[in-house]
This record gives structure tokens, C-alpha cells and sequence, in this order.
């Protein structure tokens, strides 16, 4: 597939680790032809306040009105929506469900676990043990019980806190890859995660054996996911408005996936 005409995985300057105006990535998205723009900032939690991480949930309706605003400004243009990126927590699946009434769609990015009692915040980045890749997969099967989510953003997320592809995260793939289908969701080869640099990964398969690779798109997970035939889009995961017309995105992506038949979509239709 060639480039696509929607992009709906987009940040702000309010999650603290993006750059540019809302204006810019409009004027970004269309001289990139796209026809449908999505903001997707990280969704606020009250509990959670890391600088540089998310939105504060004082912003949360700012951010919303700017969207709305800015959708009927350039509505001859191109068609914007406003979302939010979300992880779910179980604890909070009441605002979840009432930030969805405020927006146009939301999408999983599951990055972390907020466990009040214990471990608070612990973010699968920073480090994803074998047991966590198993947290990590049960969170986006709950998640997708209650009809909240567009789709799955960078579903093989987990990889960037590992330096191995183990059983554990065959075992990630393959569930997955049954959930999205059995609920119809999408799952999204990120366009993002080059800009973490190369990691030095074990070799699947052949322990002791060390390549460089980038942490996600990984290649063996969508091998898993092609085999299913689960639909699959792009996402830019913008955070600079220039995003949008750097085209070695998808040259990079497409060479990490090469001759793996994946199921892309030309269009989305937004739960």
C-alpha cells in the first residue's frame, strides 16, 4: 500500500513532548494531501501529572474547543477530528467512558500501568519484563470489551522496554491479533518509533546472536499479525507538524515489513 489519506494518531504541543501549533499541523496535513486529520493528544488523568509526559486535565477542554474551532475554520480543506490517545485502566473505565462523549474517537495506546497501591506509574518503555508483555496484552483485551477505541496504536509497543522477542511476546502477538479481529479494530504500524534510534536486539531464535534494529515497527510481531489477516493502517504518531511531508517514514516502515502481507485499509470508519 501506498501512502494513505487519513492519519488520525496526532499530538500537540500540550502533551509537553511535541512541537508546533494546532494551526501547523493542519496546514502540514494538507500541503501532505491528507483528506482526514485526527488529534489524538494523551488523555489526561487527574492522579497523573508528569511534565513532558501528558496534557494536564485542566487543558482537557481547551484542547478540545481549539480542535472544534479549528475543524470548522478549514472545513473546505480537509476534515479534522478530535480524540484522545488512551491507555486503559480499569480503575478509570467511568472517565474513559465519559471522555468519549466529548470526542470524535480515541485510540489505544497502552503505555503504562497506574497502580495506585504498589508500583504507581510504570511505563512498559522504561522496562517489560515477560510478565508485564502478558499485563500488557490482558489491558488491551479488557480494553476492547467496552467499545471505546478506533484502533490499536503501536500495538508492539512493549518492544521498546525489552532487547528480546521471547515467548511471552509470540504468545502477545498471536492475542492480539484474535482480538482485533474478533472486535473488528484495527491495528496501527507506527511511523514514530524510528526516532528512538537502533536498540541492540537478540536475535529471535538464536540466542547470543546481537543486531541493531529499531523497536517498532518489530518485524516478527507482524509476522504474526499478517498471518490473521487483521486490518492495518499507518499513523503518524505526529509530534512536529513536519511530520506529515517527511516520506521516509513510510520508506522505512515498508523496508522493516518487507514481503510481509498485511491487510492495509484505504479508509477507517470511526467507532
Amino acid at each position: 500500500m501506498g501512502k494513505q489519506l487519513f492519519n488520525l494518531h496526532t499530538h500537540t504541543q500540550r502533551c509537553g513532548h511535541a512541537d508546533g501549533t494546532d494551526i501547523q499541523y493542519i496546514h502540514s496535513a494538507i500541503d501532505a494531501g491528507l483528506k482526514i486529520l485526527g488529534f489524538s493528544e494523551h488523555i489526561p488523568f487527574e492522579e497523573i501529572r508528569i511534565s513532558g509526559a501528558r496534557m494536564f486535565i485542566e487543558q482537557k477542554d481547551e484542547y478540545i474547543a481549539s480542535i472544534k474551532k479549528l475543524k470548522k475554520q478549514f472545513e473546505h480543506e480537509i476534515d479534522i477530528k478530535v480524540g484522545f490517545e488512551i491507555e486503559y485502566l480499569e480503575d478509570h473505565l467511568d472517565y474513559l467512558k465519559e471522555v468519549r462523549k466529548e470526542c470524535d474517537y480515541m485510540i489505544l495506546g497502552q503505555h503504562l500501568q497506574y497502580i495506585s497501591d504498589s508500583k504507581g506509574i510504570y511505563d512498559y518503555d522504561c522496562y517489560c519484563s515477560n510478565e508485564d508483555v502478558l499485563t500488557y496484552v490482558e489491558q488491551i483485551e479488557t480494553a476492547l470489551q467496552h467499545n471505546l477505541v478506533t484502533y490499536i496504536a503501536h500495538p508492539d509497543y512493549f518492544m521498546q522496554g525489552r532487547r528480546v522477542f521471547s515467548k511471552e511476546c509470540e504468545e502477545a502477538a498471536h492475542r492480539i491479533a484474535k482480538a482485533s479481529l474478533k472486535y473488528d479494530i484495527p491495528l496501527e504500524v507506527n511511523l514514530n518509533g524510528f526516532r528512538y534510534g537502533k536498540k541492540t536486539y537478540e536475535i529471535y531464535n538464536r540466542p547470543g546472536i546481537y543486531e541493531e534494529r529499531y523497536t517498532y515497527p518489530f518485524r516478527e510481531f507482524w509476522e504474526i499479525i499478517s498471518s490473521y489477516g487483521c486490518k492495518v493502517l499507518y499513523g503518524y504518531d505526529a509530534h512536529s507538524p513536519i511530520a506529515f511531508l517527511e516520506k521516509n517514514r513510510y520508506i522505512t516502515a515498508n523496508e522493516i515489513l518487507k514481503d510481509i502481507p498485511l491487510n492495509f485499509i484505504e479508509n477507517i470508519k470511526l467507532k
